[in-house]
């Protein structure tokens, strides 16, 4: 892993505006002194619990404890590694990063050498396609799929001749190493240990993290195989349930227009672009996860499910419908008529016509019920499909939007809405306590207090008495835990705020960047906060210390004068525990 220098990172952090980054995939609103809020990205959450504070250049939600700067919310955000996210950083500030030491090169980072594979057979499966030649069976089929040739270049398409080593071959002649190519996923180790392809005679669809970087591939077959798609398995960079086909494409277009189009297949996707329609993107082959929802709900509040018009597609949009919502997106479902899949029906009707039948597309409770119908017919369907319905809804956390709902639920089974709340309130008594699907601020038992946030935020902000608090730091003793070990660093290196986030993990990363932004209007006095603090750790020690000699007088064999000593140092440290206690509520008294 590269290395970078602190007064390196340091540039890039100061050339890049925490607000304007996080500004393009949150909705910011001001909440005074520098500070903003948002939505949580990395949690379900109703009211923003999501903390910016523009001086400190730090972020901090207090519903799931995550914080940090940009780099940390760009590295959390997009899936990035620490080089990777400067390096982005970096480039959109246009500094160019120094060359790393030759004893820390890309050669030992196996993730940043699987990308570069992948990049180079990206251009081997599109040199492939484009040769006279070897490519002239994927230029066939994609001469079927009446794609314009500016959508596969975009789209990078590509093509893996048939045959068991094309891919390793040009590797090796590049310098790949085995390590690397296995690592890929687009090489697997055969019964004799040598390396083989996985994508043969298939066209090829580069698979693309947020960030636009090419993670995997998909391969529709153009042979006789029975697997017509294959994609390439989980790696170092791929999880399939993370990534969304297209998202770097479309991710601007989402938040342009408010909504995702989401589809089932790459050619869904790659129809939609060849019309003009930017905002769609599809699961890479999978059934919906959680986290994909997670990832649509960062550019987009809505989405609008495009599958196929099928009973495979419907039965699909119904399962797809309970993550969404779940999630906390809008849900609206557009169903195709006779059956055609997207891509079918914008080459057969026109962009025009997709986007009236997008348009009209109802929400999720009325195509539900219209996908059930016959399952309505009867007093025992239309129950087991209002209890279905029930059980998406009660995942909702906004008790307004549960009520609108069931206002819907009740018009869409012809019920009477007062019976329909009344059924709902049942079915949350008897339903199993089975666990969120969208989990709210997982985190482990947080083991500091208001008061210590409170108190590290005015000790960072009375920065005229930092000399003063080192002085302190040195004689205090310190207590256990995310407190102590901040104010440890303070006391090894000095009050150097802007260094101590990358020191700090855990708990006491939490604590720091919860304490970076706290709201300045709420420490009235942030020096009688810092003096208290102090005094009551002075008390605690002298505690402690009249708490050991006991221990000791209980267990001497000494004299008389030996003890006679120890019971005066006890009173004396009593003494001054009892008038550090009475000078500083003396002095709050005064100050108030």
């Amino acid at each position: 892993m590269p290395q970078y220098s602190r007064e390196t990172v340091a540039e890039v952090l100061a050339a890049n505006d925490i607000v304007d980054i996080l500004g393009r995939s949150l909705e910011l609103k001001r909440a005074g002194g520098g500070r903003f809020k948002a939505l949580c990205p990395f949690h379900s959450e109703k009211t923003p619990s999501f903390t910016i504070d523009q001086n400190r250049q730090m972020f901090h939600c207090f519903g799931c404890g995550k914080g940090g700067d940009i780099l940390a919310f760009v590295m959390e955000h997009e899936g990035l590694s620490f080089v990777e996210a400067l390096q982005q950083l970096a480039d959109r500030a246009a500094i160019r990063l120094p060359q790393p030491d030759a004893a820390s090169t890309d050669k030992d980072d196996l993730r940043a050498q699987v990308l570069k594979f992948n990049d180079s057979a990206s251009r081997f499966f599109q040199r492939n396609l484009a040769h006279p030649e070897l490519g002239a069976i994927g230029r066939a089929y994609l001469e079927t799929r009446k794609l314009r040739p500016e959508t596969v270049t975009r789209f990078e398409l590509g093509y893996a001749p048939d045959g068991y080593t094309h891919l390793h071959d040009a590797a090796q002649k590049k310098g790949h190493s085995t390590k690397v190519m296995e690592a890929s996923g687009l090489l697997k180790r055969g019964e004799r240990g040598s390396l083989y392809d996985i994508f043969r005679n298939r066209l090829i669809v580069p698979i693309k993290d947020v960030a636009g970087k090419t993670v995997a591939f998909g391969g529709r077959d153009l042979g006789d195989s029975p697997a017509k798609y294959i994609n390439s398995p989980e790696t170092v960079l791929y999880r399939k349930s993370r990534v969304l086909y297209a998202l770097s494409e479309a991710r601007d277009a989402m938040r342009k227009t408010g909504y995702a189009l989401l589809m089932e297949g790459y050619f869904d996707v790659m129809r939609a672009f060849d019309a003009g329609i930017e905002h769609a993107v599809a699961t890479c082959g999978t059934a919906l996860t959680l986290e994909q929802a997670q990832l649509l709900k960062r550019y987009a509040p809505e989405v609008v499910l495009v599958y196929d018009g099928d009973n495979a597609g419907i039965q699909a949009a119904l399962k797809g419908v309970s993550i969404l919502v779940q999630a906390g997106l809008r849900v609206r479902v557009a169903t195709l008529p006779n059956g055609q899949d997207p891509d079918d029906y914008i080459r057969d009707a026109g962009p025009q016509a997709f986007l009236e039948a997008v348009e009209r597309a109802p929400g999720f409770v009325p195509f539900y019920v219209a996908a059930s119908r016959e399952k309505t017919e009867t007093v025992e369907g239309k129950t087991a499909v209002a209890n279905e319905l029930f059980a998406i809804i009660a995942q909702m956390n906004d008790a307004l939007r549960v009520d609108e709902y069931l206002k819907v639920v009740a018009g869409a089974l012809k019920i009477h809405e007062w019976e329909c709340k009344r059924a709902y309130g049942i079915a949350l008594q008897h339903r199993p306590q089975a666990p969120r699907l969208v989990k709210e601020a997982e985190t482990p038992e947080i083991k500091f207090t208001t008061q210590d946030c409170m108190f590290l935020a005015a000790l960072v902000r009375t920065t005229s008495q930092h000399r003063e608090y080192e002085e302190k730091l040195k004689h205090c003793s310190l207590p256990e835990g995310p407190v102590g070990e901040i104010l440890a660093l303070f006391r090894e290196h000095g009050m150097r705020t802007d260094a101590l986030l990358h020191s700090l993990s855990g708990e006491s990363r939490q604590l720091w960047t919860a304490a970076c932004v706290w709201p300045e209007e709420d420490l009235k006095n942030p020096e009688d906060l810092v003096c208290d603090w102090f005094g009551r750790m002075e008390q605690v020690a002298a505690h402690r210390q009249v708490k050991s000699i006991m221990n000791e007088l209980q267990n001497t064999d000494a004299g008389l004068p030996e003890q006679e000593a120890l019971l005066r140092k006890t009173l004396e440290l009593r003494k001054e525990a009892q008038t550090r206690k009475q000078g500083h509520v003396w002095s709050a008294l005064n100050k108030g």
